[in-house]
């Protein structure tokens, strides 16, 4: 069973609102994917050229918010497509990408606690994320249902960098607060790789 502790259970009746209001303008779920697209490369623009860590929250959260809506306005349309679905999950992939590139050049010559080097923490921080959400889609080729176990899946890695920039801005701990990022999502991608593990394990032994 996938985890119960989803921020989508949370934004949902929100996420519906738009997308109704902007399928009624004739907005389309592509559109809609371009749009969060857009917004991820925004946030690139606001953080690596202007280093301005409240405007790169705010598009990061419009990234994770959009990417909810574009799936919303393709059921409101009744226009749910497998090629919908594979050119979402690309510009996932894309979006995610670009937000974490901003934050590697961001924090390129930067040393923590003057030990770790935050270019190597990001790139962690990158290839679990990259890890959290292929391990899902393989184990989904597999086996029938959702397999979005443990804490940091995309609405929450991008809630969690969303908030804890905004703290950043007025406070500082930028480093501290993408360290701590880079454990949670390293824990998350190795608690669904052994989760997956036991269920195929379990699998066989039924065969």
């Amino acid at each position: 069973m996938a985890s119960k502790f989803r921020l989508r259970r949370i934004f949902k009746p929100l996420v519906k609102r738009v997308a109704h209001l902007l399928s009624r303008v004739g907005l389309s779920p592509n559109l809609a994917t371009i749009s969060m697209l857009s917004f991820s490369i925004i946030s690139f623009i606001l953080l690596v050229f202007l280093s301005n860590l409240l405007l790169f929250s705010i598009f990061v959260f419009a990234t994770g918010f959009f990417d909810g809506v574009d799936g919303a306005i393709a059921r409101e349309q009744e226009r749910v497509t497998k090629f919908g679905g594979f050119f979402d999950s690309l510009m996932d992939r894309v979006s995610e990408f670009v937000i974490f590139l901003a934050l590697l050049i961001y924090s390129w010559n930067s040393i923590l606690w003057g030990i770790f080097e935050m270019k190597i923490i990001i790139l962690i921080s990158f290839f679990s994320s990259v890890m959290i959400s292929y391990l899902r889609a393989r184990a989904e080729v597999f086996f029938k249902g959702d397999f979005d176990f443990g804490l940091m899946a995309r609405s929450e890695r991008l809630f969690y960098l969303v908030v804890t920039m905004l703290i950043a801005n007025f406070i500082g701990y930028v480093n501290e607060f993408l360290f701590v990022f880079m454990l949670l999502v390293l824990a998350t991608a190795f608690f669904r790789y052994f989760k997956i593990k036991i269920l195929i394990k379990e699998y066989e032994n039924k065969m």
